[in-house]
């Protein structure tokens, strides 16, 4: 049967919160109850746009990314940035280029800066920030989610890479560009209940490929532009994410990371059916406030042979 098996609201990493839980977790929005001053999303990527967490020192890691000025509900671009860059511990800053054409970037995901991970530098996660300033002196801030096994880290012996990646050109839209009301951060992660086949080494790593029976694990947060609130179930009516011929998967809103330092975002997972079509597909993001407003993002993976 050629469609998704939904897999329940989330997967088992990111099972429902007990009440003790709750008590020593509260809801806490990722990355803040409100928007910065701008917006920004990044992924780390490899030159070939595959989307990948894991590396290793002396392999090249590309950050791509994209950013929103609330003020204007404008897709920033060159020349309304004073600074734009990624600051790593213990590294030079690498300032970013917009480029849609460079390795790793995209239409969506324009802005590349490119890290060469020296041999000597440690394993372990990477607690890096991407830092912009606007002409207007109006600044943002992006940091990772707080889940250890989706975030950047160094490893002598990474795990098994899939790829490749879906095509750098399309990978990440923004839609309706022109007249934002939503700006919004999507990703996936592959799940660690997969259907037929084996589970990766580390489950719930970053990936934008899968193979038909593993768990495709979307997860976004966002802000609302009129309010500068981030998106919740206080004020968002629906939200789901949908492929081309199969029925809309609700998102969810859930914590998530270590016990003490969770945070909350949206996911829901569904597992690729051995029959779903090789090749790249639009995984579409889509979002209703309760006050009517919507934003839209397409997240493109790549389906590969088992």
């Amino acid at each position: 049967m050629n469609r998704f098996l939904i897999v329940g609201a989330v997967v088992a990493a990111f099972a429902s919160v007990t009440a003790t839980a709750l008590a020593a977790d509260p809801e806490v929005p990722f990355p803040a109850a409100q928007v910065q001053q701008v917006f920004i999303a990044t992924q780390t990527v490899l030159p070939d746009g595959t989307v990948s967490n894991f590396f290793a020192p002396g392999s090249t890691v590309v950050f791509r990314s994209y950013a929103v000025d609330p003020k204007t509900k404008s897709i920033v671009g060159p020349k309304l940035v004073k600074y734009f860059y990624v600051s790593i511990p213990g590294q030079p800053a690498l300032k970013f280029k917009y480029d849609p054409s460079a390795p790793g970037a995209s239409k969506g995901l324009p802005w590349t800066a490119t890290w060469t991970v020296p041999a000597s530098f440690a394993e372990g996660t990477v607690a890096f920030k991407v830092l912009v300033k606007l002409d207007t002196k109006r600044k943002g801030q992006f940091v990772q989610m707080p889940v250890s096994t989706a975030q950047l880290t160094i490893s002598k012996l990474p795990p098994p890479v899939f790829s490749p990646g879906a095509g750098a050109g399309v990978a990440g839209t923004v839609i309706d560009a022109a007249k934002l009301d939503l700006s919004l951060y999507v990703d996936s992660v592959a799940g660690t209940r997969p259907v037929g086949v084996p589970a990766r080494q580390i489950g719930c790593s970053q990936t934008n490929v899968y193979k038909r029976g593993e768990q495709l694990v979307v997860r976004a947060w966002g802000t609302d532009l009129n309010t500068g609130a981030v998106l919740s179930s206080e004020n968002v009516k629906e939200a789901h994410f949908s492929i081309a011929g199969q029925p809309d998967t609700t998102m969810n809103w859930g914590a998530h990371g270590a016990t003490g330092a969770k945070v909350w975002f949206w996911t829901n997972a569904l597992v690729v059916p051995q029959t779903f079509p090789l090749g790249e597909a639009t995984v579409h993001v889509a979002y209703t406030t309760e006050s009517g407003k919507k934003g839209a993002y397409d997240y493109v993976i790549n389906v590969i042979p088992s």
